[in-house]
């Protein structure tokens, strides 16, 4: 092969545009890298740009992303030469273009959009339906890859994402696993949420995901958790297929994988265990977000690992000067909602938090603030800096005391005051620091104090209704710590187990 690329590189001057384009596309499809020929091939090229035919150019700029060699350059003047002949590009042409300049991170907002407009037709009464029939020529790897690429390159079109899902729909069974979880993490990349799409997309991966790599798995979840659909069973599959590629996993995918399972809600103890047994020995491999985002899931899932979060704490010591003021403050709440002691650790969060407090937006005041508070109750010797303490207290007070009662908590209201020794049970009432607002108090006959918080879904796992999550578990024990005995009233399955409990 070196010896025919040394050959072609004394008579480029005499090769046709097809001839440039062909043996572009072969070294890429070969894998065969030579920078100094390619760099005096596309000096060659670039001239005759205008005579290339659509699949010429289409092949070009695939096999350039292919090899990983960068001309801006000359992509753009080979997109130049492309703009005017898109409307002639074949399906399997479009797809290669937008997901070559993807890979090669090379942004054309222009170009793109006259890329998606050539697959439009041209017609007054435009419809989705008609734009979906344009895109049925196109097949599944055309698709996920189009898809992908505008996710890749920020680009949004809701009408041409819409027809191409709606052409996509039937063809997902012939998806292959990357397909697949490009296409759920491209949606949720842009923000496009399609609720029957997803379900389809889902039923189509999931007898596949034995076959997903690492990846596409750490994806597919992060996708859902970041669209917001919750679908348990298919969740529990991928986890059950996941443990066995653990092993594989990147360390942004162990972190990631943990944060989309505590976005969703969805716990698995069997799993979580695993996946820690595999991050532990290579926390050092961890970023700084890695780290807190992990540290953070594990809170909100309640899963308690004291010797892997010490170790992950270890880790964060010698990282902590390059913490961003939401990595700080998801450290911070996630060992007091473990109930996880490290004085110097915490010493040290707390200092520079306070030296970017203006950095810090109203959810970050808000955690610290719990932090703090458990710290109080804890009695620790870890200094809080007064300007970092006064702006969490304001944080906190503007934003979660709220005095005003949901109906459903009146509704719940009426049933306490029945039950024996309730009748003077009160709505909102504060606790004596003026911090939390109680739900419904309860002075009981004994002289104790119950709180009686109604909780909606979302203070539980979704594929465990009875397990509470961390915050509202931290809550619960900030109240205790002010001398109140605390009841959650689950309101999805009514009241049943209050007048059990009663």
């Amino acid at each position: 092969m070196a010896e025919l690329v040394e050959a072609a590189t004394l008579q480029l001057r005499d090769f046709k545009p097809q001839e440039l384009s062909n043996i572009v596309w072969a070294l890429a499809t070969l894998g065969h890298t030579d920078d100094a020929f390619m760099a005096a091939l596309l000096k060659t090229a670039t001239p005759q740009l205008r005579d290339f035919n659509p699949q010429g150019l289409a092949n070009m700029v695939w096999a350039l992303a292919t090899l990983g060699h960068t001309n801006d350059a000359f992509i753009v003047a080979l997109l130049k030469a492309a703009a005017p002949q898109l409307r002639y590009f074949n399906p399997q042409d479009m797809a290669n273009t937008v997901w070559a300049l993807a890979t090669l991170g090379h942004a054309d907002n222009d170009f793109v959009a006259a890329l998606v407009k050539a697959a439009t037709p041209q017609l007054p009464d435009f419809t989705s339906q008609a734009l979906a029939n344009t895109l049925r020529d196109f097949k599944p790897q055309e698709l996920s890859n189009i898809v992908w690429a505008l996710a890749t390159l920020g680009h949004t079109d809701d009408a041409f994402m819409a027809a191409l899902l709606k052409t996509a729909t039937p063809q997902l069974r012939d998806f292959n696993p990357q397909g697949l979880a490009n296409m759920v993490w491209a949606l949720a990349t842009l923000g496009h949420t399609n609720d029957a799409f997803i379900v389809a997309l889902l039923k189509a991966a999931a007898p596949q995901l034995r076959y997903f790599n690492p990846q596409d798995m750490a994806n597919t979840v992060w996708a859902l958790a970041t669209l917001g659909h919750t679908d348990g069973d298919f969740v529990a599959e991928l986890l059950k297929a996941a443990t066995l590629r653990l092993r594989d996993f990147t360390p942004q995918a162990l972190a990631n994988t943990p944060l989309a399972l505590a976005r969703l809600r969805h716990y698995d103890g069997a799993f979580m265990a695993a996946l820690l047994k595999e991050a532990m020995p290579r926390l050092r491999t961890f970023n700084e977000e890695n780290l807190a985002n992990t540290a953070w899931a594990l809170a909100t899932l309640s899963h308690a690992d004291d010797a892997f979060v010490a170790a992950l704490v270890k880790e964060a010591t010698s990282k902590l000067r390059n913490f961003t003021p939401q990595s700080l403050s998801n450290m911070a709440w996630a060992l007091a909602t473990l109930d996880h002691t490290d004085d110097a650790f915490m010493a040290a969060q707390l200092q520079q938090a306070a030296g970017m407090v203006l950095g810090l937006c109203t959810l970050d005041l808000i955690q610290l603030f719990q932090c703090v508070l458990w710290l109080k109750d804890q009695q620790s010797d870890v200094t809080v800096p007064a300007q970092l303490a006064d702006a969490c207290k304001r944080a906190w007070i503007e934003a979660c005391v709220d005095p005003h009662p949901s109906g459903v908590q009146l509704e719940v209201l009426a049933v306490v005051r029945q039950l024996p020794g309730c009748s003077g049970a009160t709505s909102e009432q504060t606790t004596d620091d003026g911090l939390f607002n109680i739900d419904i108090a309860v002075q009981l006959p004994d002289g104790s104090k119950l709180a009686v918080e109604v909780d909606g879904p979302h203070h539980f796992m979704s594929n465990q209704p009875g397990r509470l999550g961390g915050a509202t578990l931290l809550r619960n024990r900030l109240l205790e710590a002010r001398g109140w005995r605390v009841l959650s009233v689950p309101v999805m399955t009514g009241w049943v187990p209050l007048t059990k409990q009663g």
